[in-house]
């Protein structure tokens, strides 16, 4: 209100008051208890007046404002439905802001693109720097030992970057929430950086009995894969086990997956149940780029890939949990000449082209603040069709740490057993070995690792039955790291 209106008020109060207390006044001379309360009444009037100035001084301005027209105190009329043609400039940022929407290319000479308003968008980093020194050549190190140095790459040291991870997710509502995994990573045979999409899913979560994501997920396969994730800093050790390496990296599983997944707990007395599921197209192996797995938009096949398992976990206890899951998918492995796109000549029902693939992993897995133990074995069976013996390839690790502070010596104990007549391993020979470290956490966002590793390798050849015989190649690979993670 302005000051004229709160004069205006006062004066009709006063007013009304002083015909409310003329009979009373004119009434003075009678004492007893009407005397009384005219005083009474005469003193309500007085506080009534020094509140209404109390409230003038609290409106009062410098500079007088001008008067108010008469429509201005008229009821405002309800607002216009919203126009068929969107606003654009500055008029559609105000717009927007109005209703409570975000807006996109406004402004900018674009139309208005309305958003619904998002509660809360998270954005977490990771990333790391590393380097190593090591006795057999870098370039060779990681795939097959047993070739030889590449003429345009040499060296036995190196530093090198690592995975830089964006983390992005977003409580839609209540129940709905979406999640993105953005890596920007160095190639090792390119020397270039380039940005993958490793992650992008919505969820829907009922209660923690029953929950279900689309999108492009880490697949449900053991503990580490749907644990670690890509951020390096999460992980105790520098590298991940090489069973459970990513898919443009050499690793034998399909650690990515495009479709849907759900998943859920049966609690129980003592013990409770969680179950899950997965169908998705699985990992891409005849493709125009067979790097990219899995299948983005147009899988190699029509049959679908799925995967389910459960994990036990005790109703007091949830730092322990054991489990199992079963993976199953077709294959065709990559052939020198690529079909063109949108005419597939797919090679089935080529016998020794196409592949039905097993995947069967095991884990048990016991982590505190200061303690970690995990235990993880996948045996990967591929039959060719036509065939009838199985091609077995297998791998997996052990791992222990221990918490002192902000230092945490960690040992780890790996195997992989890849069949080297296998077309869908990019692997080749036996690698076992142990891997010792430690790190430590300079503080909540920064972490040091050292760590040396040693490995068996070894390289079979076969005789005519297809049979692995005596090894015609043994190394042994040693290697110190270091690598520095942080988050943001």
């Amino acid at each position: 209100m302005s000051i004229n209106t709160h004069q205006l008020c006062r004066r009709a109060m006063l007013l009304f008051l002083g015909v409310l207390l003329a009979p009373l006044w004119a009434q003075g001379q009678q004492p007893g208890a009407d005397r009384a309360e005219m005083e009474a009444l005469k003193a309500e009037l007085k506080r009534i007046e020094l509140r209404l100035q109390e409230l003038e001084s609290r409106q009062s301005s410098p500079a007088a404002p001008a008067a108010v027209p008469e429509s201005a105190t008229a009821p405002a009329p309800e607002p216009a439905p919203l126009q068929a043609v969107p606003s654009s400039g500055a008029e559609a940022v105000k717009e927007a802001a109005d209703r409570g929407m975000d807006t996109m290319d406004a402004g900018m000479g674009g139309e208005t693109i309305s958003l619904p308003h998002i509660p809360e968008l998270k954005i977490r980093g990771f990333g790391d720097i590393r380097g190593f020194v090591a006795n057999q050549n870098m370039a060779v190190l990681a795939n097959s030992p047993g070739s030889p140095t590449p003429a345009t790459q040499g060296g036995n040291a190196t530093f090198a970057l690592g995975l830089m991870d964006l983390f992005v997710t977003s409580q839609i509502t209540e129940k709905f929430s979406y999640l993105t995994e953005i890596g920007f990573e160095a190639d090792p045979a390119s020397n270039g950086v380039g940005v993958d999409l490793e992650r992008a899913q919505i969820s829907y979560m009922q209660s923690d009995k029953f929950s279900f994501s689309a999108g492009r997920t880490h697949a449900m396969l053991g503990y580490y894969n749907s644990a670690f994730h890509h951020g390096t800093w999460f992980q105790t050790t520098i590298d991940r086990p090489r069973i459970f390496e990513f898919e443009d990296s050499g690793g034998p599983l399909p650690i990515h997956n495009i479709g849907v997944s759900a998943m859920g707990k049966l609690p129980g007395n003592k013990v409770q149940l969680h179950w899950f599921g997965e169908v998705g197209n699985g990992k891409q192996t005849y493709s125009l780029q067979s790097t990219v797995t899995p299948a983005n938009v147009l899988a190699d096949h029509t049959g679908k890939s799925t995967n389910i398992g459960f994990y036990l976990t005790p109703r007091t206890e949830n730092n322990l949990r054991a489990g199992f899951n079963w993976y199953q998918a077709s294959l065709v492995p990559q052939i020198g000449q690529m079909p063109g796109y949108g005419t597939p000549a797919f090679p089935f029902p080529n016998a020794a082209s196409y592949y039905k693939q097993n995947i069967f992993i095991a884990h048990a897995i016991y982590i505190t603040p200061t303690f970690e133990f995990m235990a993880e074995d996948a045996e990967i069976r591929d039959r060719a069709r036509g065939a009838n013996q199985p091609l077995y390839t297998s791998g997996g690790y052990a791992q222990i740490s221990r918490a002192f502070g902000s230092m945490r010596p960690y040992f780890r104990y790996q195997w992989l057993n890849p069949n080297f007549r296998d077309p869908n391993n990019a692997w080749v020979g036996r690698w076992v070995g142990p891997s010792p470290g430690v790190r430590w956490d300079i503080n909540t966002f920064v972490a040091l690792k050292t760590e040396f590793s040693h490995f068996d390798w070894k390289n079979f050849s076969a005789d005519q039955s297809g049979t692995q015989t005596l090894p015609v190649q043994h190394k042994s690979l040693d290697q110190l790291g270091l690598q520095l993670t942080y988050t943001f």
